[in-house]
């Protein structure tokens, strides 16, 4: 009897100690798989996805100082776009579309070495226009 009780103690701590094994360590092929989430090729274009790879979550170019320059482009999830902006040497300059999760247009505007300027425009997440701003124009 008593052996047969060690025996079932020895079967139960042996099961409750396998929850704390050490993680699996990654392997040659786990490692050559790996696919950095942000990627900067040698021509400066930028691409960062969402974790997992299934879907691009930024994409534009950088200067030779890594900064924004161009067309950026973010998108959600589901792959939507939800904002383009336009950049010179890191400052937002040109124009400027954000929208809404569901793709509604949120507003709309244009910037001028980071400062906004001229007419602004709002919507709600139905499309409907809410509110016009205007920034006046640049010095």
């Amino acid at each position: 009897m008593k052996y047969s009780v060690i025996v079932a103690l020895l079967v139960i701590v042996s099961a409750c100690n396998q929850g704390d094994q050490e993680p699996k360590k990654q392997t040659e092929q786990d490692v050559s798989n790996y696919r950095a989430l942000k990627v900067v090729d040698n021509q400066g274009r930028y691409k960062e996805w969402y974790p997992g790879h299934e879907q691009l979550k930024l994409e534009g170019r950088q200067n030779e100082k890594g900064e924004r320059t161009g067309i950026w482009k973010l998108y959600s999830k589901n792959g939507v776009v939800l904002s383009i902006t336009v950049y010179t040497d890191g400052k937002r300059d040109g124009h400027i579309i954000v929208k809404h999760p569901n793709g509604a247009l949120h507003y709309k505007g244009q910037y001028v070495m980071d400062e906004r300027v001229g007419e602004w425009k709002f919507y709600d997440e139905q499309g409907n226009l809410t509110k016009t701003e205007n920034f006046g124009e640049v010095d």
